[in-house]
């Protein structure tokens, strides 16, 4: 019986990369029985497929693997935009089931105490509150959008810094170095 080393950082080398980018001709996205992503590449019927954003931050529109169930790569999005409307919207529907990030549209109360930092903030109109531990790792700038990643993990959004009320910018400022 013939054994196969695991794959480590030493084996891999350009040959045993073999990452395909897909296309709307290579590529269609289904629904799988209203509840899973489906996918038809180059003839193969994958019932349930997983995407993962490889920049999400950077670039969240772009750049998004596709792997079965079992994490095997089955290829990259380059850009969700080369696909029809139709599919695009699959796309970004479990892109948004997977990524929910919900958008912060103003802050009402930072609060600090013993190293954790208190954010009530609005979402919409709905109040929410979470706590965030280690500012430095845990707010995220990429141009005028902000990310924060609370104790538990779940992220929330500001889309937009210029677009919230003055006064959520001043009680968030003096975190954002």
């Amino acid at each position: 019986m013939k054994t196969t080393a695991p794959l480590s950082a030493a084996s891999i080398t350009p040959e045993t990369l073999t990452t395909e980018y897909v296309s709307p001709e290579t590529c269609e996205f289904f629904d799988y029985n209203g509840a899973f992503l489906g996918m038809r590449l180059n003839g193969t019927e994958y019932k349930r497929v997983v995407l993962t954003r490889a920049l999400p931050l950077a670039q969240p529109e772009d750049y998004i693997c596709i792997s079965d169930v079992d994490r095997k790569e089955l290829g990259i999005i380059e850009h969700i935009s080369d696909f029809p409307e139709a599919q695009q919207a699959l796309i970004r529907r479990e892109l948004s089931q997977r990524y929910f990030c919900p958008d912060i549209t103003a802050i009402t109360a930072i609060k600090e105490k013993m190293g954790h930092f208190y954010f009530d903030v609005k979402v919409g109109e709905y109040p929410m509150s979470f706590t965030i531990r280690d500012l430095s790792k845990n707010i995220r700038c990429t141009d005028s959008r902000i990310i924060l990643t609370d104790v538990d993990g779940n992220r929330f959004l500001i889309s937009d810094i210029g677009r919230i009320d003055k006064k959520s910018r001043r009680k968030l400022e003096p975190y954002l170095y």
